[in-house]
């Protein structure tokens, strides 16, 4: 498993004294260019026998410099599990301050790279700059400090990016999301109360989510699914999804209600991430609760087909 740390110090307590190997960059959504990062730092850790760190920022830096950031496509507690699963052995997530976006990028090196972490081998992204200077690492860093530039990870014939995968979800493009991302797209948030229309109106209870306020969403529309609640014993269970406004009801905001097949579970107050497939068809008013009834049952129906598909 791997440590979760939000300072140095906090990371040094946990494992020790140590030198490492180290990547650093935002890591929203974890992408497979990401990916690729991080396995080569993972790869050379191994190699030295030390241990490979991620170290990335919350909130975003764009937080603090612009008036409209981009969505992110990750909770904190998504990235840092996603972080690991690429076989980190250790996520720093530092605290994107002011104080820190002011420290010029041989400052973060000499105190956070070298001094702190003791970093013998530094992986970056073809276009990741560091520091209030914005300076493009090379060569090398500080007195020792190694920096490795990974080049861009391409699809399509076009650098992997954040920003191309949620240009793809805002226009409905959830495969190719999918694909950049190479796996399927997920939503992490709280079970709350909705307008209790699921099991008492419609007979079919769906699970409502308190997304995180800047969490990127799919576009609105219907989806086959797979959930989980987290903390529970991770398996994924096949559901269909609405994110949409109810427009049979006079809906005015929109609302990701989730209705796992097959299953009872209470589950309010617990953390459930819900992972997109596909979609199944768009928004639509009905007529009747019987005409919305008979769509909900052949949307779950679509669901289960996929189930015996190999």
């Amino acid at each position: 498993m791997s440590i979760v740390a939000s300072s140095p110090d906090e990371l040094r307590a946990a494992a020790g004294t140590f030198s490492c190997v180290a990547t650093i960059g935002n890591f929203d959504g974890v992408h497979i260019g990401h990916a690729e990062l991080l396995r080569r730092a993972a790869q050379r850790a191994r190699e030295l026998n030390i241990p490979s760190v991620a170290i990335t920022f919350d909130p975003h830096p764009a937080e603090l410099f612009s008036s409209d950031p981009p969505r992110t496509l990750c909770t904190p507690s998504q990235k840092a599990d996603l972080l690991a699963d690429q076989g980190m052995d250790a996520v720093l997530i530092l605290p994107f301050t002011p104080e820190l976006a002011s420290r010029t990028a041989a400052q973060f090196a000499a105190g956070v790279l070298e001094q702190e972490l003791r970093v013998r081998e530094l992986f970056v992204g073809y276009d990741f700059r560091m520091g209030s200077d914005q300076v493009l690492l090379s060569g090398s860093i500080g007195n020792g400090c190694t920096v490795k530039q990974v080049e861009a990870v391409l699809h399509g014939g076009r650098p992997v990016s954040s920003t191309r995968i949620r240009e793809a979800l805002a226009l409905r493009r959830l495969e190719e999301a999918n694909a950049l991302l190479g796996r399927c797209f997920a939503v992490r948030g709280m079970v709350v109360h909705g307008a209790g229309r699921g099991g008492p109106v419609l007979g079919i209870p769906t699970a409502n989510l308190s997304l995180a306020p800047r969490q990127v969403t799919p576009a609105p529309a219907v989806y086959a699914t797979s959930s989980r609640i987290l903390g529970g014993d991770g398996r994924w269970l096949p559901s269909v999804t609405s994110f949409c406004k109810n427009p049979t009801f006079n809906g005015t905001s929109l609302t990701l209600e989730t209705h796992i097949l097959d299953q009872s579970l209470d589950l309010y107050g617990q953390e459930l991430e819900v992972c997109f497939l596909r979609e199944l068809r768009g928004e639509r008013r009905f007529e009747s609760l019987d005409a919305l009834r008979t769509q909900l049952r052949l949307d779950m129906d679509a669901r289960r087909a996929m189930l015996r598909q190999p």
